[in-house]
């Protein structure tokens, strides 16, 4: 049984964050330098990885992002600022991923396959606005409606080609990874979870899901992996969003370290979404 696992990253800033919306404070205070952290990270144990990035910092970060395409990395699009897709309307939805999508071409100079909603929040009906739009895959889907955030997005009419991994003509579906246990789905993917949570927990977590399944995605995000102080944060910002955000930054990069080889030592194969998706069309 092939193994793959995708480690994938979302390039937005702290002040994105959506606990953080309308407190963020001092914006000139970027911590985008976690990108180059990750990079290294990947470059290190000789990883491909998919990013996705917001369409508002593509210009900021052009000559990176050239950089990351031009190794072989898979970029694709994260909307253009971070606003929850299930908050929008329809139309401003679709014209934001078009134009965020076009704006990223122009960069690269080459065809932008990908796509990820912000914090997960898509349903069916943007799900296939996405398809239209001329992406070839998604990223979005995770089974935790426990999270008020997230959306719920069903693959009635799509195929499953291994577990996490749905099929609907040329278009893939890519689920984040959660691990159920007692009737429920827990994340094992990354993020926050990854950084809040001590190691012995999560590597015990993910240890179990990996032994029994055949796809790992993790997702990861700049600032988490910044080596710079928090940004100053406006004062109505409660105690516990401070918290939530710092808390573990400082150890994200040495989980991600040993993370690697555990998913090598259970035959896991890296890969991008893309590479992923044409290797399993082409075996179709």
């Amino acid at each position: 049984m092939k193994k793959y696992a995708v480690l994938s990253m979302d390039i937005e800033d702290w002040y994105h964050l959506d606990y953080l919306s309308g407190n963020a404070g001092d914006r000139t205070h970027s911590m985008l330098d976690g990108l180059n952290a990750f990079q290294q990270l990947i470059e290190m144990h000789q990883i491909r990885s998919s990013f996705f990035v917001l369409g508002e910092l593509v210009h900021t970060l052009k000559s990176t992002l050239r950089q990351i395409s031009d190794r072989g990395h898979d970029l694709g699009i994260h909307g253009w600022n971070h606003l929850r897709p299930l908050t929008m309307d329809i139309q401003d939805f679709e014209t934001g991923i078009r134009s965020c999508k076009h704006c990223l071409e122009d960069v690269l100079g080459r065809q932008v396959p990908g796509y990820r909603a912000p914090c997960f929040s898509l349903d069916r009906e943007r799900l296939d606005i996405v398809q239209e739009a001329g992406f070839l895959y998604d990223s979005s889907r995770i089974q935790f409606g426990e999270h008020p955030l997230y959306g719920e997005l069903n693959m009635d009419g799509f195929r499953e080609l291994l577990p996490g991994v749905y099929r609907k003509g040329e278009f893939l579906e890519f689920e984040i990874s959660t691990l159920r246990l007692a009737g429920k789905h827990i994340p094992v993917s990354g993020g926050g979870y990854l950084r809040i949570f001590p190691w012995i927990v999560v590597k015990k977590l993910i240890k179990h899901y990996i032994v029994s399944q055949q796809f790992y995605v993790l997702y990861i995000h700049p600032f988490e992996l910044s080596s710079l102080s928090d940004p100053a944060m406006l004062r109505e910002t409660s105690l516990a969003s401070r918290f939530r955000f710092s808390i573990g930054r400082k150890k994200v990069f040495q989980k991600l370290n040993a993370l690697i080889p555990m998913l090598r030592k259970h035959d896991f194969e890296f890969t991008t979404f893309s590479a992923l998706r044409e290797k399993l069309l082409g075996e179709i």
